[in-house]
C-alpha cells in the first residue's frame, strides 16, 4: 500500500514591497560587510607595518613582513568574495526592481540613465574649468570597491617591497 505524500502549503504571504525591501536589506548588508571587513584588514596591516617599523630585532621583522603579505592576500580574497556577494545581490534587486515596479529604475537604470541622473545632480554645465574637471572624474564611474581591493594589492606588494630591501639590507651588513 502506498504511503500518501504529506500536503504542505509553504508558500509564504510575502508581498512585492516586502520582497524588495529584502533583496535591498541584503544587498546592503553586504556592502556592510566589504567594507567591515576592509577596515579590520587595513587595520591589521597597518598595526604590522608599525610594528616592522619600530621593531629593532630582525627575526621580528621578518615575521611581519611575512604575515603582512599573508594578511594582505586574504584581504584580497575577502574583498573579491565580498564584491561577489554583492553583485549577486545586486543582479537579484534589478530583478525583483524590474518585476515589481518597472520603470522605477533605481538598481535596473541603463546606463544612460544613471549617466543623466548624475550630471543633472552635479548641475554639470554650470561650474568653471575645476569643478569640471571633477565632475568628469565622478563621471568616470570610479568604483569604490575596485580601488579598495586595489588597495589590498598594493599592501601585498608593498610588503614584499620592504621584505626584499630588508633582506638586501641585512645582506650588506654582512
Amino acid at each position: 500500500m502506498e504511503t500518501p505524500k504529506p500536503q504542505h502549503t509553504l508558500t509564504p504571504n510575502i508581498e512585492d514591497k516586502d520582497i524588495y525591501k529584502y533583496t535591498i536589506d541584503t544587498r546592503n548588508f553586504e556592502v556592510s560587510l566589504f567594507w567591515q571587513r576592509s577596515n579590520y584588514f587595513l587595520a591589521l596591516n597597518s598595526a604590522l607595518a608599525i610594528g616592522f617599523f619600530s621593531s629593532q630585532g630582525s627575526a621580528y621583522k621578518c615575521v611581519l613582513v611575512l604575515l603582512g603579505f599573508i594578511a594582505s592576500i586574504l584581504w584580497y580574497q575577502v574583498n573579491l568574495g565580498s564584491k561577489y556577494w554583492q553583485s549577486r545581490w545586486e543582479h537579484r534587486l534589478q530583478l525583483v526592481e524590474k518585476e515589481i515596479a518597472p520603470g522605477l529604475d533605481l538598481f535596473s537604470a541603463s546606463p544612460d540613465t544613471v549617466e543623466a541622473d548624475v550630471r543633472a545632480s552635479l548641475q554639470f554645465n554650470d561650474h568653471g574649468k575645476i569643478r569640471k574637471y571633477f565632475d568628469d572624474q565622478i563621471l568616470s564611474k570610479p568604483s569604490v570597491s575596485f580601488c579598495m581591493t586595489l588597495l589590498s594589492l598594493a599592501f601585498a606588494f608593498s610588503w614584499v617591497l620592504t621584505g626584499c630591501i630588508y633582506l638586501v639590507t641585512l645582506i650588506c651588513k654582512l
